[in-house]
This record gives structure tokens, sequence and C-alpha cells, in this order.
């Protein structure tokens, strides 16, 4: 069984309220409340003011001199000091012609129902006491903050649920609230690891540095979770089960996150664990990257599994988890989605929606969505500066200037550079699924990957005879793009997204199979392949080892993206013609099943 992202998110929540259930209240200091859910409705427990108070710095006086004159001043009211011990029987107990120098937010004497600002006095300043002073005339009232204005005792003034603000932090403070009870945070324990991973900053050979638990803390950070504990395990299924269950005894989490060993290899041993499980699930979802999946409950402890790859586990957060998160819980940050422009065109992948990551911003007042990087599971550098994903749907032919929906992250900034949506016609913009296959026209496209001879240090001879030998297959075949190893990425991105024109029938590589440092093809290609072919390589490989030894070195793959064949082949000669004679009695045959019809027979 697989399941859209959605769905999987769903199932992840329901796993986690029949487990975790409904999460304890507690209470945080406001120092530390920003963010946080409130547990209960907040009620004020005095007016706001709390007394009548002056907004402005001015001269206080009674009813009898609201027409104006000259009167004379009287000792100062200065805030926060009681006005009863100044004017013990109220202001007209000092005298009927007293002006009340008065600060701002000093309570309002007795006997004071207006205030005149200090500037509109004659002169405009604040004169000794005894002195005489000349004021305007003043309505009633005048600028008097009058007790309750703001709220009322009773008043509720955020309800349950509601996220604590800085305005309601300051609100409950200026009530005497020194605490807020909130909703708990869900404690999660992270597992990351396998044979290859070192948490260490020394290099070693064989191994890579420990980058997704940095990664799934920053992510739990800026979403407002706690990550009480993190381990790192070994690729034995012993190791991880100690692991697993120190971190359930030391720590007692409500969750237990995974990154790695989940997918299909021999040493997986997340996945090893959650088969033997009586609750669980491990699979596929329909999402690259991120695809390999699964679930379990460890005792009473639920555990989520993501893939390992840097970018699958980004995906994964976003896309499954912290949905997830919300939806059982409802702490942390809400995940945000919302519709943006995209300024290029991208073009989606068979079968699985494709979430890429971007960067979202405000070009004047519309909201743009620019790519950034390739879309490798591996390439973590190119996140860097990304603030949403971009969701594209299977096989979706998406145009610049048309929507697209962006997962935004929690520390979203809107000041990025953005590129403009070019200029596009009315027909660029109606979305569709792409034909790639009109009528009976078939149409191949060949890349050379070869630092070399993109430089111009020798020619390359192997584009032109696989172009020749498609050709004459009757295949509609442009020149051979001859590319360096580094731009086979971007060359690729750019075939996706129709930059070449609607996606071949046929793609062939020639190049980058072996195993130097510099071959990349078959880690770019293997991105992008939906349904792998593998016992069309192995007759290449049966062809090639008729010949030569060195032929078992290449690493190349074949399989679908989308409806389009590709296989890439190595970049030799001799490694072409091996390639062309097993491909030349299966091409068609491929190509017409993947149309649904028929072969001859």
């Amino acid at each position: 069984m697989t399941m859209s992202s959605e769905s999987y998110a769903a199932s992840l929540a329901q796993l986690l309220t029949d487990t975790v259930g409904q999460l304890p209240v507690t209470t945080v200091p406001l120092t530390r409340a920003v963010g946080r859910q409130l547990a209960a409705d907040l009620v004020t427990q005095h007016p706001s003011p709390r007394f009548d108070n002056s907004q402005m710095d001015g001269y206080g006086i009674g009813y009898a001199n609201l027409a104006g004159g000259r009167f004379r001043v009287g000792p100062d009211v200065p805030a926060g000091t009681d006005p009863a011990e100044i004017y013990h029987y109220g202001v007209n107990g000092y005298g009927h012609d007293t002006a009340v120098p008065i600060m701002t937010g000093a309570k309002i004497p007795d006997d004071v129902v207006a205030i005149i600002p200090v500037e509109q006095a004659e002169p405009a300043a604040f004169v000794d006491v005894g002195d005489y002073v000349y004021l305007p005339s003043v309505d009633v009232g005048r600028f008097i903050r009058k007790t309750g204005s703001d709220m009322q005792a009773g008043t509720l003034l955020a309800s349950e649920g509601a996220v604590i603000d800085a305005a309601l932090v300051a609100t409950a403070a200026s009530q005497g609230i020194a605490e807020l009870p909130v909703r708990a945070r869900p404690r999660i324990g992270v597992i990351a690891g396998g044979d290859e991973v070192v948490s260490s900053n020394t290099p070693a050979a064989a191994k890579i540095f420990d980058a997704n638990t940095p990664l799934v803390r920053s992510l739990a950070q800026t979403h407002g979770l706690d990550i009480v504990a993190t381990g790192a395990t070994t690729d034995d299924l012993r190791d991880f089960r100690s692991v697993l269950d120190g971190i359930i005894r030391d720590h007692n989490p409500d969750l237990i996150l995974t990154s790695g060993g989940i997918s299909e290899g021999k040493y997986e041993v997340v996945r090893q664990l959650l088969e033997r499980l009586d609750t669980s699930w491990v699979g596929k979802i329909h999402q690259q990257p991120g695809g390999p999946q699964g679930y379990g409950v460890y005792g009473s402890t639920p555990i989520i599994a993501v893939p390992g790859n840097p970018v699958s586990t980004l995906v994964s957060m976003r896309i499954l988890v912290l949905p997830a998160i919300w939806q059982a819980f409802e702490v942390g940050t809400r995940p945000v989605k919302i519709q943006a422009r995209i300024n290029s065109s991208v073009t989606g992948i068979q079968g699985k929606t494709q979430y890429r990551r971007a960067v979202v911003g405000l070009h004047g007042t519309e909201v743009i969505a620019q790519l950034q990087g390739a879309a490798g599971s591996h390439l973590l550098a190119q996140a860097v500066g990304a603030n949403a994903l971009l969701e594209i749907p299977p096989m979706a032919r998406i145009q610049p200037g048309q929507p697209v929906t962006a997962h935004l992250f929690a520390d979203t900034n809107w000041d990025a550079r953005i590129d403009p949506v070019p200029a596009v016609t009315s027909a660029q913009l109606e979305t569709h699924v792409p034909d790639s296959h009109p009528g009976e026209h078939r149409r191949a496209l060949v890349i050379v990957a070869s630092t070399r001879a993109a430089a111009g240090v020798y020619e390359d001879d192997a584009g032109p005879q696989l172009v020749e030998w498609l050709e004459s297959k009757g295949y509609d075949t442009q020149q051979a793009l001859v590319v360096a190893d580094h731009e086979l990425a971007t060359t690729m991105e750019k075939v996706v997204a129709g930059d070449y024109g609607p996606l071949p029938d046929v793609l062939i590589t020639s190049g980058g199979t072996g195993v130097s440092p510099t071959d990349q093809t078959v880690e770019v290609i293997s991105e992008y392949i939906d349904q792998p072919m593998p016992n069309v390589m192995t007759s290449v490989l049966l062809e090639g080892l008729k010949s030569t030894p060195s032929a078992a070195l290449s690493r190349g793959i074949a399989g679908l993206i989308g409806t389009t064949f590709v296989v890439t082949l190595p970049g030799s000669l001799g490694g072409v013609a091996d390639g062309i004679s097993v491909l030349d009695e299966l091409i068609d045959h491929i190509v017409e099943q993947v149309r649904g019809k028929d072969h001859s027979r």
C-alpha cells in the first residue's frame, strides 16, 4: 500500500493521538511564554487602567475652572504618587482656583475633571507652587484615561489554544500575572546514524558527518518543539535497540524520531525493528524526495522513521512530521502553506508529488516562488537559504506565472531577492499535463557527460554515434548535448523542466558511469528514476564482457522517468557499441509498452 503525503501525515497524527493522547498542562514564566498555546482561557482580574489617570503632562482643573482663566498652581502629582497624600481633601479643599501640575500616567486627584497640556498654558511650562498660570477653556474629560477604558475586570483576554504573543505577555504582566498555563510540548527523542555516520568532527575514511541530528534540532527549534534526547546507532540491530531503550529509560520521550535505516538495503536497522513490531507500517509514499517511510509502536512509545538523505529528512520533517504533530497536539508552530506565482518552468515526475526547495518572497506586492538548487536528495548545500518547499504535482507542466503551493518554514522571511515572473503568453499560462507522444512521432535525446570533451580537449565521438543510430531507428534526435560532469545535474533539471522541449521518448547518456570521483551520471539520473529496469543494464554488461573485463566497472542504470525510457551508457566507443547492440532489439518494444500499445510478435 502506498499513500499520498497528506494521507500519510494524517496516519502519523492518528498514531500520536492513539499512543500519546492529550498532552498535560504546564505553566511557564511570561519570559518563556511567547509562541506557546494557552491551555485555558485568560480572564482579567483588574480593570485597565486600574484608575483614572492623565494622558498628558499638564494642568488638572475642576468643574468651576473649565472656562479657563488665571489660576494658582498647587503641588505636583507625579506618576506613581497617590494624590490623596498631597490633596487630603481634594483639589477644591486646596482652593477653588487651583491648577494641579500632573504628569502622564499619574492618578487623577479628586475634583479634577480635565487636563490641559502644559504647552497650551501661559507660560508654556510648569511653574513653582503658588505662582500663577493662564489656561484656555477645556471640555470635561479631556486627556483623562478612564478606569477600565481598555478592559474591565472579567474581560476575556485570550481563549484556550490561542498563541501567546508579545502583546498578550504585556497585558498579562499589566494584570500582575507572572506565569501562564500552556499546553505541554511533546518530548521528542532523535536517533540518527548508520555505520557510515560519525558524530565527531574528525574526518574518517568512508564516513560522513552527522547532519541530520542538527537539522532536526534546528527545525524543532524554529517550529517550537522540544528535543529532549539524541542518540546515534550503527547498522547493528542490537545496538539500535540499546540506544532506543536507553533514551526511553532515561528521558521518557513522548515519541522517537529516527533518520536513516528505512530503505531497502541489507543493513536497514530501523526497518528491521519496525517489521518485528505488532503495530507498524513500512513502505513508500507518493513523494519525492523522502519516499521510504515508516512508523511503529515500541512498547508504548511511538516511532516515526524518515529516510536518511539530508534533503529527504528535511522534506519529511516539513511535509509529514511537523503537520502530524500539529494535527495531534496543536502545539508548536502551525505549518503554513500559501499560493505563490513561480518565476520559472518546472515539470513534475510520474506517480509522485515532488517537493522542491525554493525561496518565496515579495516582488512589489506579489508573492513569487523561485526554485533553488537541483532536485537531488543529497544536495544539502543547495538548500541553504531556502524558506519553502514547492509542491509539484505528478507530471504537471508548470510554466512561469502559474500558481504553485508553497509550504513555508516557520522562520520564513520576506526580504529575499526574487526575480520577477517573466512575460508569458496566455497559452503558456494554461496548466496541462504534457503529452510526450503526439501521434506516432518519436523523440530521443542524447547527453554526453565528459568534462574534457566539454572543454574541447578532445572531440566527442560517442554522441554522434548514438544520434546516428537513433535517427536510423526513426527517432527525431537533435545534436548530442556535451556537458561537463559537474554540469549534468543542471542539464537534467532543464530537461525535466522542458527547456529542451517536451520530455523525449528515449534519453540516453554516455559517460560518467565509472568509479572516478568525477563520475556523477548514475547519482544524478537515479534521482529521477521512477521505475528501474535493471535487466537492461545486465544485458549491456554481458555484451561488454564478451570483449573486455573492464565492462564490469560500469555502474550504469536504466529505467523510466515518467514515460521516458532512460539508459546510462559508458563513455567509451566500445561501451556505446555494446549498448546499441542490446538496445537495437529492445528500444522500440520499450517505447510501445510505455505508450500502452501491443508490441509486434
